[in-house]
């Protein structure tokens, strides 16, 4: 077994400090709640749009479903960039300030 250089440094691992995710991960479920919200606010407010209960409710639905499925989408994104961050592979948008 070889013995580590007494000379040699150990440099910690580049990582991100930007709290962008975490504020993506905790209002997510609100844009989630909103779009729904805003969904049948626009069926009723758009000329022409007749919508029985079922229909605006599959409307609301399916733009919740969207907005739901752009922020897991964007979070996984995230995390690949974080991997790659740590894998020193990317660099980061906000480096750990030095202490």
């Amino acid at each position: 077994m070889s013995e580590p250089a007494e000379n040699a440094t150990v440099q910690a691992p580049e990582s991100e400090a930007s709290k962008l995710g975490r504020f993506v991960a905790l209002f997510t479920p609100v844009f989630v709640v909103a779009a729904g919200w805003f969904a049948g606010l626009v069926a009723q407010v758009v000329p022409g749009a007749h919508l029985d209960e079922a229909q605006l409710t599959t409307f609301m639905i399916a733009a919740m479903t969207a907005a739901l499925g752009s922020g897991w989408k964007w979070l996984q994104g995230w995390q690949q960039h974080e991997r790659l961050v740590a894998e020193g592979k990317a660099t980061p948008l906000k480096p750990v300030s030095p202490k």
